[in-house]
């Protein structure tokens, strides 16, 4: 599943004035932050971070707990029985397609039905019954007689992860005060890659048990945290800026006062900007359609934040993710399961290392440095499976795998997570982050169907000669974020309107000194965040 933590910026609304007025009419303007003391974290704020943030724990569990599962003989044998093509206990082509790429769907559906019910019940209430409804997923899957049931309990939990993928971000991009924002959701990203490795682990602890409890005790762990989650975020605020946009003025700062330390004059202050920015969104979207993504003055950013997402999936990570164990267990090099939980570690790593090199080096070298390493090792992987018979090469195959998970998390991963809110014009973002998840969404369908089709043995049985395929997208991907990929590290949106209006080239962004009026947009963007 295609992680969505970038929701953030959906509710990054920067109102382009530089005075706030008090709603009411009466009284000065807004009082900085170093007028008035106290901090705007407290104890709830912290804990409601914690509760929302662990959604994404849940999806990320549900979503890498298959990938060792499947490889497990008992599980195998259960559900098929030995490969009519091998004799030995690994699931089909067909089989495969199954349990991956159909559970894939119900997450486009859960993502796609998300905004109608964040827009009637609210944030916290779509979770809560997205946790109730994973439950059942859980049992479903648990008590399978056969695949077909199991793949139902997959599909299940894959729709009511999709909403809880699309609220969660949403919902804490809305009530954390905004120099924490960026924090709060991108550990969201953190939070899911260590439920891979706390997965994966799970399951090497299991993996040697000989009967049906191997696979089973894994599907039960995921129960605890939805059991846990369920009565605690029902207790928790609704989020103060949905409350506003549905004009419940009193309960939204109630609410927020809840959610905040710091004075009552410094939280009315925070609700007077939330009112004025939700008024200014409505005038900026009233004209706006879809299908203005694709007018001419809008199809280059269109396309540019709209494909990073869908291009990742080609890069030759589903191999050493998705299909890790699996994978490994065909090359024959050590224990698969000690290897996948190596392969998880490796990308929680360089999630971990992400904001550092995309904040100091820039999105653009993060991008073109990063993704030609993916593409050297996508080719010599490739190269290497020629003569996989050969423990040697094998090993380098396992090995080089590693390395493409650090380097994919920590350029290619964390930028399609970023880079489709930044480049986005801020009246078209909201359109651009469903056209994006949309669209990745379905490329993770195809790649997850497509891949055992080439790797299977009872298929093309190409194994890791698949590593080639994936470098050649790699190389169509690096010309074409050579092309289309602006830098837009330290710019306001108004820079970044002012460079695509005049059609500066993408390798020059870095350089170009941009009027003054976009400059003074900035300055007043960053006085007004300074004094919330």
């Amino acid at each position: 599943m295609v992680d969505v933590e970038s929701t953030e910026l959906k509710s990054e609304r920067r109102p382009s004035f530089g005075v706030v007025q008090r709603i009411d009419g009466i009284g000065g303007p807004v009082i900085p932050h170093s007028a008035t003391r106290g901090s705007p974290i407290n104890f709830l704020l912290v804990v409601t971070c914690i509760a929302f943030g662990c959604s994404s724990f849940l999806t990320g569990m549900d979503d890498k707990i298959i990938s060792p599962l499947v490889a497990l003989e008992p599980f195998v044998r259960k559900f098929q029985g030995p490969n009519p093509s091998t004799g030995k206990f690994v699931f089909t082509a067909r089989n495969q397609d199954l349990l991956f790429s159909v559970p894939l769907v119900g997450s486009i559906l859960g993502a796609l039905t998300a905004p109608i019910l964040n827009s009637r019940l609210g944030r916290k209430w779509p979770l809560v019954g997205a946790y109730t409804c994973s439950i059942g997923g859980v049992f479903l899957q648990l008590f399978a007689q056969n695949i077909a049931a199991f793949v139902c309990g997959r599909f299940i939990n894959a729709v009511v992860f999709g909403v809880a993928s699309a609220t969660a971000p949403l919902y804490l991009a809305e009530v954390v005060p905004i120099p924490m924002r960026g924090r709060a959701v991108s550990s969201m990203n953190i939070l899911s890659l260590t439920a891979g490795v706390v997965a994966t682990v799970v399951v090497f602890a299991t993996h040697k048990i000989d009967g049906p409890l191997s696979f089973k005790i894994p599907l039960a762990v995921q129960c605890v945290m939805p059991v846990i989650l369920i009565p605690l975020t029902a207790f928790l605020p609704e989020s103060p800026q949905w409350l506003v946009g549905k004009n419940r003025i009193q309960e939204a700062r109630n609410n927020l006062r809840k959610l905040r330390g710091c004075s009552d004059t410094q939280v009315d202050d925070e609700l007077r900007v939330m009112i004025m920015c939700e008024e200014n969104e409505r005038a900026l979207t009233a004209e706006v359609k879809f299908w203005h993504l694709f007018n001419q003055e809008n199809l280059k950013r269109t396309i540019t934040a709209g494909s990073l997402f869908s291009l990742n999936q080609i890069s030759g990570i589903i191999l050493s993710t998705t299909y890790v164990t699996i994978f490994l267990t065909e090359l024959g090099v050590g224990s698969p399961f000690t290897l996948t939980v190596i392969a998880s570690c490796c990308v929680l790593a360089g999630c971990i290392a992400a904001p550092f090199t995309i904040d100091r080096a820039g999105r653009r070298p993060t991008a073109l440095v990063g993704m030609t390493i993916l593409f050297i090792t996508d080719i010599i992987a490739g190269g290497l499976a020629f003569d996989a018979s050969n423990r040697n090469s094998a090993l380098g195959i396992a090995s080089l795998s590693f390395m493409f998970n650090f380097f994919w998390a920590a350029s290619f991963y964390s930028l399609s997570s970023l880079l489709p809110a930044e480049i986005a014009t801020p009246k078209l973002r909201n359109y651009t982050m469903s056209y994006t998840i949309a669209w990745a969404q379905t490329t993770a369908v195809i790649t997850t169907f497509a891949v055992p089709q080439l790797t299977a043995a009872d298929a093309a049985n190409l194994g890791a000669k698949a590593y080639l395929v994936f470098g050649g997208c790699m190389a169509c991907i690096i010309l074409f974020v050579y092309f289309y990929l602006p830098e837009t590290r330290g710019r306001s949106f108004a820079e970044i309107d002012e460079m695509y209006d005049k059609k500066i080239p993408m390798r020059q962004w870095r350089k170009f000194e941009t009027s003054t009026e976009a400059k003074q947009a900035k300055v007043v963007s960053d006085t007004v965040l300074a004094t919330i």
